[in-house]
């Protein structure tokens, strides 16, 4: 066992306790074996299934509430403790919780005090804005009892406020990877105990030297560190703990009220919400916007007078969106109702993006709230009250000849405020609204230009500054790897060439050219745009997208797949022809894979796992599909048409123009699973427009400054698999991207002080495949650690593997989290290889890849005896003959355990030269047969118990003298399961729901009459229940629908004859039909299905 000093609880736990109580000023309390006096909660819980503090709770209530009667502070805890709908996913109850409760606080009746009249009262559960009113308590190992199945989990630690379990903590050791917390203990709480989340603001995940937060809906990738409190803190030195950071940072009491109150949102509808909570360069930035927007600083008072709130540059892909919507909610919250707010931006599909998240959000209706046209802009800003209007700069195009409002009480943000939001539409814009204030966003910086000098004269100076570099070692954005494929292919990219192309492009968009404008200038410059634009160009570069492209398809995880492309082209022109090219050459690379395929069948008949993942690459390859996203214009068809493809024929607009007009193309390229997976663009989609699970960029199009780094940013999206983003140049561009770098990654915090950050945020190929391999050689250090004979096994002969992979199985089968380790460790491996995909250079490691690969397929699915030593299949088949039946569907079906013969099972066992890998499989279905028996009666959590202690022998010590004891512990608590699955037949009952009732209704030294009456209501009761379900749509909601149930509870129980009143007094039937109510509550879905259990 490892030594005490270096666990987890005394290296991790109690430090942050201490941390919390000493400098933090928490109360804290350890609830392990201390809770519980006299059969009574110190904290007033009324049974381990309730997750909320009711002590503090009320006494927090009472003194947040001082003119609120007791009747309706009552009920408010009732309400609180009760609440909560087994049948009502998760994710609804929080934000009911969250949205009704804990910001609005909880509306009810009771007398009033002086008149004796019912009178309504709203009942504040946090206060908001004075932070003493409220109770800060840490509780480390509280009991939680499942109320589904009685299980019993034991978090490390919840952070209560007001009696509420707001925060919550899963440590780990110092040596285990924090994704352990999620994969493992966070995800087995969420499923066990969900009532534990019905509150929860914060998830919490540390093995101390990292901590991670997020909320429970959050995808692993999606948590993030809390690096500093002020925006102007430097980098925190390596090597330093994220966990005292973290715990001062969102711990503090004023922070903590405040994020939960400020910073939280959920986004979507019905089981698809997610909870949305600020990351902390989020939450830095929109508290500087807010004080700029309250400061008494001279400086600052006359910046506002003069309508300016600042610039605030957060680099692409950081969520400036969220940051906008935060800020305006607080406004609204925290400093006055009255504002109002009108977010501009450029371009209609930035217009729908930002409303469109408005809406989701709840915050906005966008149907209404958008203007879609200049006089409705006009009327909505002269004779509405709207508190969001979305709209685009074009739609100030009148001459305004009264301002539309001369109120002070509006604040207009505008979106990407270096590009269109200067010249006469911004003037217009300033003399519709003279007295409003305006604030920019912005993912790019601004340069020393003319134009961004205006934009500093229009809004002011920086406001709040995250820069590209920051956000990549903040893990807000992922890194971009850079690769120059032109250089590679040997085609022609002279860098005066680009430059004049650019100079062409920069000079027509000052002049508020149109994109067909732009063109038709880039055309112009013949000589240039010809060498750009050869066929023989063209070619080369098509049959290298699509080379490299086909080998990315496993990118990102089954769940969220990131294998999504865009080619950026010079030209609308250039685009069709490209696609032409890309989809002809596609075609070809389906056809050789097919071909190839068929002759693999014949070589690797006896391999089915190399031929499926080839079966599956090719079935990828043929559902992916290819799409043209240019802007309309008029005449395009007529114009375009004077063009030819590679073949001669002429270019053809028109059926890609019916594709983009018939089908939601941003929808289905954003949707990770749709099979529309490669775009070709020109000017549309490199800027706003966020695509997740976009991996790829290939660029061929001169580009420098906002624009080149707007688009390269399409790449950066953090998403679930996602290592880095990949850049394919194909321009010769690397000069202008480290000159845009340079101005990007300042390393220059707001207030304009330099920051030393050693971190290049573009990354060379060969970087990541060092890293590679020194991860490879971790996993393989790993392995040989648990005695798996690496090298034996690498270099076996064909008969020799078969027994040194079962050997290695075997090894890494001692404890689930040895194997869990090993899982993960190849897992992330893997993804780092298909990051770097395609890469020549992996060949090296091609040996140890396999060998790795066949021990994780080995570890990672259950054998079905077909291909194993006989020693082995000799005690599975007869175990997997009984315990791995499938029903019709495929699913796993109910274990006839009587059918098991459990003494030949511990004669076999006894044999077997590979007993670590039997008893993990035991293990897994020893937990299946106990979940099902416990989710249909709670009583059985005795089972769980007894299994929970041996489980905790394996843990701490599996060795070859114990193990032969563990599997004869194993098998006793089967045996047990055995009995208990057929007791009902042995009560003489029906199935296994009457039996939950008859044990529910049951007393000690019944006598057989008795017992038989008590059985026969049970019986009736049950068919009396479920007819009552029947009758009513989603009745559990319904407060007349559970007072009807509760009607037939009083009449088979409270008030029946057919129980004698001597032994079974009032009040026992009435504590009955109270448990009876309450499970039929949490068991309603099984109570429908009784076939199941007949």
């Amino acid at each position: 066992m490892a030594n005490a000093k270096f666990s987890e609880e005394n290296l991790i736990q109690k430090p942050a306790i201490k941390i919390l109580k000493e400098q933090l000023g928490w109360r804290t309390t350890h609830a392990y074996d201390d809770e519980w006096k006299n059969g009574k909660s110190i904290f007033g819980r009324e049974s381990e299934q309730q997750v909320v503090l009711l002590n503090d709770l009320k006494q927090a209530l009472e003194k947040i509430n001082p003119d609120v009667p007791p009747e309706a502070i009552q009920n408010t805890i009732k309400y609180l403790k009760d609440r909560r709908v087994y049948n009502t996913s998760a994710i609804a109850e929080n934000k009911h919780r969250y949205e009704q409760n804990l910001l609005i606080g909880y509306k009810t009746q009771a007398p009033d005090p002086k008149t004796k009249k019912l009178k309504d009262y709203t009942v504040k559960i946090i206060d908001f804005n004075q932070v003493g009113n409220n109770l800060f308590h840490a509780v480390d190992e509280l009991w939680v009892k499942s109320a589904i199945t009685s299980e019993r989990r034991r978090p490390d630690l919840i952070c209560f406020v007001n009696g509420l379990p707001l925060v919550f903590f899963e440590f780990k050791g110092v040596n285990i990877d924090v994704n352990r917390a999620f994969k493992g203990n966070l995800s087995d709480y969420k499923d066990k105990i969900p009532q534990l989340f019905d509150f929860n603001a914060i998830t919490i995940l540390s093995n101390g030297e990292e901590a991670k937060y997020g909320t429970f809906t959050s995808p692993l990738e999606f948590y993030g560190q809390w690096k500093r409190n002020d925006e102007d803190d430097p980098e925190p030195p390596e090597n330093t703990s994220q966990l005292k950071r973290l715990l001062y940072g969102i711990l503090d009491k004023i922070r903590l009220l405040d994020l939960v109150e400020n910073f939280i949102t959920f986004e979507g509808e019905g089981d698809k919400t997610v909870k949305i909570i600020a990351k902390n360069h989020q939450y830095l930035g929109v508290n500087r916007v807010i004080q700029r927007l309250i400061s008494q600083d001279t400086k600052d008072v006359a910046e506002r007078n003069a309508g300016r709130l600042g610039v605030y540059w957060h680099t692409q892909g950081s969520g400036k969106s969220f940051s906008m919507l935060f800020f305006t909610e607080k406004v609204l919250r925290k400093i006055s109702a009255n504002y109002r707010f009108v977010i501009i931006t450029d371009r209609i599909e930035l217009d729908d993006q930002i409303s469109n998240l408005y809406s989701d959000c709840g915050k906005s209706k966008k149907v209404n709230d958008q203007a879609v046209s200049g006089d409705q802009l006009r009327k909505k800003l002269t004779h509405s009250n709207d508190k969001y209007i979305f709209t685009t700069v074009h739609k100030f195009n009148q001459l305004v000849i009264e301002p539309y409002s001369t109120a002070d009480n509006i604040i207009v943000i505008s979106d990407e405020a270096h590009r269109s939001q200067y010249g006469d539409l911004a003037r217009n814009m300033r003399a519709a609204l003279p007295n409003a204030k305006y604030l920019g966003f912005t993912g790019t910086p601004l340069m020393d230009s003319p134009e961004d000098q205006k934009t500093k004269e229009w809004f002011g100076d920086y406001v709040s500054i995250y820069d590209f570099k920051r956000a990549i070692l903040d893990g807000a954005t992922v890194p971009l790897i850079y690769e120059n494929h032109g250089a590679q292919l040997s085609i022609a990219n002279p860098d005066e060439l680009n430059e004049r192309i650019q100079k062409v492009i920069d000079t027509a968009k000052k002049k508020g050219k149109s994109e067909a404008d732009i063109e038709r200038l880039i055309r112009q410059a013949s000589a240039d745009y010809n060498i750009l634009t050869s066929p023989k160009r063209l070619k080369i570069i098509a049959q290298d997208v699509v080379d490299h492209y086909k080998a990315r398809w496993l990118l990102g995880t089954d769940q969220s797949p990131c294998n999504k492309g865009m080619l950026v082209c010079l030209d609308r022109n250039t685009c069709l022809k490209m696609y032409e090219l890309i989809s002809e050459k596609w075609q070809e690379a389906i056809k050789k894979q097919r071909e190839e395929l068929a002759e693999e069948e014949i070589i690797h008949c006896h391999d089915p796992d190399i031929l499926d993942e080839k079966r599956k690459h090719l079935a990828w390859m043929q559902e992916t599909q290819f799409a043209v996203v240019v802007s309309s214009e008029q005449s395009e068809i007529e114009e375009v048409a004077k063009f030819n493809d590679h073949n001669g024929k002429p270019l053809d607009i028109l059926k890609h123009r019916e594709i983009m007009q018939k089908r939601k193309l941003d929808e289905e390229f954003k949707d990770s699973h749709h099979p529309l997976r490669f775009v070709i663009v020109c000017a549309m989609w490199l800027t706003g427009f966020d695509v997740k699970s976009l991996s790829t960029l290939y660029i061929d199009k001169p580009m420098q400054n906002h624009t080149l780094m707007q688009a390269i940013a399409r790449a950066n999206r953090v998403a679930p698999g996602k290592k880095q983003g990949t850049i394919i140049d194909y321009n010769g561009m690397l000069q202008s991207l480290r000159r845009a770098l340079a101005v990007f990654s300042t390393g220059k915090n707001s207030a304009g002080k330099a920051e030393q950050i050693e971190a290049d945020p573009l990354h060379d190929k060969a970087e990541l495949l060092t890293e590679f391999g020194v991860y490879l050689k971790n996993l393989i250090k790993y392995a040989e650690s648990k005695k798996v004979p690496y090298d034996a096994l690498k270099n076996a002969s064909d008969e020799e593997r078969l027994e040194l992979l079962l050997k290695s199985k075997d090894a890494l089968s001692v404890t689930k989290q040895t194997k869990a380790t090993f899982i993960a460790m190849f897992n992330d491996l893997d993804l780092r290889k298909e990051n770097l995909l395609p890469c020549d250079e992996l060949s090296m490691y091609q040996a140890d890849l396999s060998t790795l690969k066949a021990l994780y397929r080995r570890l990672s699915k259950r054998e079905d005896g077909s291909d194993i030593t006989f020693e082995l299949r000799q005690i599975q088949n007869y175990v997997n003959h009984h315990l791995d039946a499938k029903d019709k569907d495929g699913k796993d079906a109910e274990y006839d355990l009587s059918a098991i013969d459990f003494h030949r099972l511990k004669v076999e066992f006894e044999k077997l030269k590979h007993k670590k890998n039997v008893l993990m499989e035991l293990q897994e279905r020893i937990e299946k047969a106990i979940a099902r028996l416990t989710a249909i009666n709670g009583d059985r959590a005795k089972f769980y118990e007894d299994y929970q202690k041996i489980i905790t022998t394996i843990n701490e010590d599996i060795s070859d003298v114990t193990i032969q004891k563990v599997f004869e512990e194993l098998m006793k608590v089967y045996e047990d399961l055995t009995e208990e699955e057929a007791r009902y037949v042995r009560e003489e009952l029906d199935n296994d729901l009457e039996l939950a009732l008859f044990d529910k209704l049951k007393k000690p030294n019944l006598s057989e009459k008795e017992e038989k009456a008590v059985k026969k209501i049970a019986q009736e009761l049950l068919i009396k229940i479920q007819f009552a379900l029947s009758q009513g749509v989603n009745w559990i909601n319904q407060e007349s629908n559970k007072a009807k149930l509760m009607e037939v509870l009083n009449s088979e129980i409270i008030l029946t004859e057919n129980l004698s009143w001597e032994t079974f007094n009032y009040n026992d039937r009435k504590e009955k039909a109270d448990s009876i109510f309450d499970y039929v509550l949490t068991h309603t879905d099984l109570i429908m299905n009784r076939q199941m259990y007949s």
